[in-house]
């Protein structure tokens, strides 16, 4: 059963990037011209069904390219902390919980705008806007999985056949590899699609303030700049469907990560 739950929220997660990625950047003329919700009143020369639907591809690819990253460097941190112990472990924790205990949002802010600081001076160094939003997220959103696998890894190793292991000469990388690491994959999956939803509302909240440049429109972007049509008469087809959108979102990260979240020995 949780399999099953696993696979129809990975399966919903498939199918919005990809009926989204079609009709926003293969397809548009269908969006334009068989959207229900009308144009945009702020952009009138597109739908709000190009506006929202069609950048969801563009969020969802931030949001999973985010989330892996910040994934990936809080395991190998983790990972490394727990392998140096002592003294390094304390301290790497401790500029973790450090950099975790500041705002996400002024800490994107600061990194959006020196990434395109840097870019306005030097046209080398200028990166897409999707790009720097990437790493900008990923730059943030490392200490949490850090901690987290942390965590994750001293619960493992507290087990008794972890101990065995070691008593019978097993090497760091051999525990790491064969006993630690299969108690280890639901449990990254779980903190990588955690990041989706987590990263759309960030990016959103940048939007807001008028910082990101994400061109193409994203999902993201739409929500952080679609809330004045509000003081608009009709101005709910605008707003609903775009969190219509990312509630969705949000169900099918939760679906799967739940899923995949069951410890290997119960599967």
């Amino acid at each position: 059963m949780k399999r099953r739950v696993a696979f129809v929220g990975l399966g919903l997660l498939a199918l919005l990037w990809g009926t989204s990625f079609v009709f926003g950047r293969l397809a548009p003329g269908v969006l334009a011209a068989h959207c229900p919700f009308g144009r945009d009143v702020l952009r009138p020369d597109q739908t709000v069904c190009e506006l929202s639907f069609g950048g969801l591809w563009v969020s969802l690819g931030i949001g999973l390219s985010a989330g892996a990253i910040a994934t990936i460097l809080g395991l190998v941190i983790a990972a490394s902390a727990r392998g140096a112990g002592g003294g390094a472990e304390r301290w790497i924790l401790r500029f973790a919980d450090s950099f975790f205990a500041l705002p996400d949002v002024l800490v994107l802010m600061v990194i959006q705008l020196a990434g395109q600081l840097l870019g306005d001076v030097d046209p080398a160094l200028k990166a897409s806007p999707p790009v720097l939003m990437v790493i900008s997220l990923a730059l943030v959103g490392w200490a949490g999985p850090t901690r987290m696998f942390r965590n994750r890894l001293a619960s493992l190793e507290a087990q008794e056949f972890i101990a065995a292991a070691r008593a019978l000469g097993s090497s760091r990388g051999h525990l790491l590899r064969r006993h630690l690491w299969p108690g280890l994959r639901g449990f990254a999956l779980t903190v990588f699609l955690s990041r989706v939803p987590a990263a759309i509302l960030a990016e959103s909240t940048v939007s807001f303030f008028g910082i990101a440049r994400m061109e193409p429109m994203s999902l993201g972007r739409y929500l952080g700049t679609s809330y004045s049509a509000l003081i608009y008469e009709d101005g709910g087809r605008i707003v609903l469907p775009a969190w219509g959108l990312l509630i969705a979102v949000v169900l099918a990260s939760t679906l799967a990560s739940r899923g995949l979240s069951v410890p290997e020995r119960a599967r």
